[in-house]
């Protein structure tokens, strides 16, 4: 990786991240006899959030028949949905099996990375100060990978322990304690459930809460087993299920609200009769239309909550105290744990690294208004790199695993085009903002843009996390990779005044 050649038959590459994206994009490599790759991972296994996430209750909330390579199609999966544990012990078997867990290098942090016009290579800065060489750099390292906790006056001053769901400290026992979930998200809706039998006391404070839908789970039965272990069967009942979820993508249409409208009755309704008491059935009504935000999927939330050693407050958090937290609407809860369920930086795209392209320029000062990429892969000014889950190819209709996939060819196809004709690419400017105007454009009219809360957005209302349209029409837009989208530039060594020659 640290040749000073500046063309190459097969160019080096550097993955950043060792989750379904990185591995998707290791393993779309090495499957096409491209070998010179690494794959730099901070962890010490792979995963990605499934090997952040270890707090009690995580699982997934998309069936385990479509959430896998389906390359790599899991015949024994112990569940519908699969759990932490079991989908982090997968990707570890697959990168086996697949040849590429002699790729990654674990303990490796990318603090920067740094493109020089000069020799068309990027300078990887790991934490340490290593710094590694390279001509293409894909960027894997999730959305969901750096906890955020609100700095909020009287943290330091709280006497008991607290810490986010993804960073849970597992040396501090809840038995007998009262403890304090902050958020109403994804995490949430697993942990208090999971937590609500050891500890003596819970209380779920909300600011926003979220539209919650029956989670259909079960055990596999002797007779879905067998089938199973058929790979013709395996195959079928993942192509219907993917095509099931598939046909749930005009109901983020605007056109649709009739059809949401009738839901949201159906499952305020259903928080009345199982809650009852009028206050928590409050707390626990969104007030903003449902698709709009992430649905998610538990039996055991809304029983959960009924409990009378759990309560509900319908407030965010103002300060902490010693003995507790004091809520925006004045309410004091006694804890003796916080717990953070408040989510992630999820808008800051590649974020902590420093990713300093063309004419010294950062991505953070490229995305001033908001992240941006064609295709939610490449951003003008930043030469050879790629993202896999990039700006808005989020995935809510159906499998992100799809996406990834489909993302994973596109920048293989690149790494061979700059293959054979050396040099590196830069998306071009007019291609990137027709791409991103219609992708705004097209979200208007989704539910999307109807004032939604959460991560979906950024500070200053613009949708950057989802995709506009179907997963099928992605896949067609990203199924070869066009050269005319591009500029070609020649990589050699220029005086500081010669001008650069550029071919389309």
């Amino acid at each position: 990786m640290t040749a000073t050649a500046t063309r190459t038959q097969t160019p080096t590459v550097a993955i950043v991240g060792a989750g379904f994206g990185g591995l998707a994009a290791a393993i779309e490599l090495k499957r096409h006899g491209i070998e010179s790759f690494t794959v730099l991972e901070r962890a010490d296994h792979v995963g990605g959030v499934w090997q952040a996430n270890q707090y009690p209750g995580a699982a997934c909330d998309v069936p385990s028949v479509i959430y896998q390579f389906s390359f790599a199609l899991k015949p024994d999966w112990s569940r519908r949905f699969g759990t932490q544990d079991e989908i982090r012990r997968y990707l570890h078997d697959v990168a086996r099996e697949q040849g590429v867990l002699d790729h990654v290098r674990f303990g490796a942090e990318v603090t920067a990375a740094t493109f020089d016009e000069g020799t068309g290579r990027w300078t990887v800065e790991l934490a340490g100060g290593e710094q590694l060489e390279v001509d293409v750099l894909l960027c894997a390292p999730g959305q969901l990978s750096r906890p955020k906790v609100p700095d909020l006056p009287g943290r330091a001053d709280f006497a008991g322990a607290q810490f986010h769901s993804a960073e849970w400290d597992h040396g501090v026992s809840l038995e007998g304690k009262r403890v304090v979930v902050v958020g109403g998200g994804a995490s949430a809706v697993q942990v208090v459930p999971a937590i609500a039998d050891t500890a003596a006391h819970v209380t779920v404070v909300q600011r926003s809460p979220s539209w919650i839908v029956n989670k259909w789970d079960w055990t596999p039965g002797r007779v879905e087993r067998a089938l199973m272990r058929s790979p013709r069967a395996q195959r079928l009942y993942h192509n219907a299920m993917w095509l099931w979820f598939e046909s749930r993508y005009p109901v983020v249409k605007r056109a649709s609200r009739p059809l949401r409208w009738a839901w949201e009755q159906e499952r305020k309704a259903t928080m009345r009769r199982i809650l009852k008491d009028p206050q928590k059935v409050r707390a626990c009504t969104p007030d903003y239309q449902m698709g709009c935000n992430r649905l998610l999927l538990s039996r055991a939330w809304y029983p959960t909550l009924a409990r009378p050693d759990v309560d509900v407050v319908g407030a965010g958090v103002d300060r902490l105290t010693a003995g507790g937290v004091v809520c925006s609407d004045g309410t004091h809860v006694a804890a003796d744990v916080v717990v953070w369920c408040t989510g992630f930086t999820a808008t800051e795209y590649l974020a902590p690294m420093e990713i300093t392209g063309r004419g010294g320029r950062t991505i953070r000062e490229a995305w001033a208004e908001g992240p941006e990429a064609y295709l939610g892969l490449t951003t003008p000014g930043f030469p050879n790199l790629f993202m896999s889950y990039g700006p808005n190819t989020g995935s809510l209709t159906n499998t992100i695993v799809y996406l990834l996939e489909r993302q994973a060819s596109y920048m293989r196809q690149a790494v061979e085009h700059l293959g054979a004709r050396g040099g590196w690419i830069d998306v071009r400017e007019d291609v990137h903002a027709a791409f991103n105007a219609e992708v705004q454009e097209r979200l208007a009219g989704t539910v999307f843009t109807t004032g939604c809360p959460g991560w979906y957005t950024t500070d200053s209302g613009k949708v950057t996390q989802v995709w506009c349209g179907s997963h099928v029409e992605y896949g067609k837009r990203v199924a070869r990779f066009d050269p005319r989208a591009y500029e070609h530039h020649p990589a050699r060594d220029r005086t500081p005044d010669e001008p650069q020659e550029v071919a389309a």
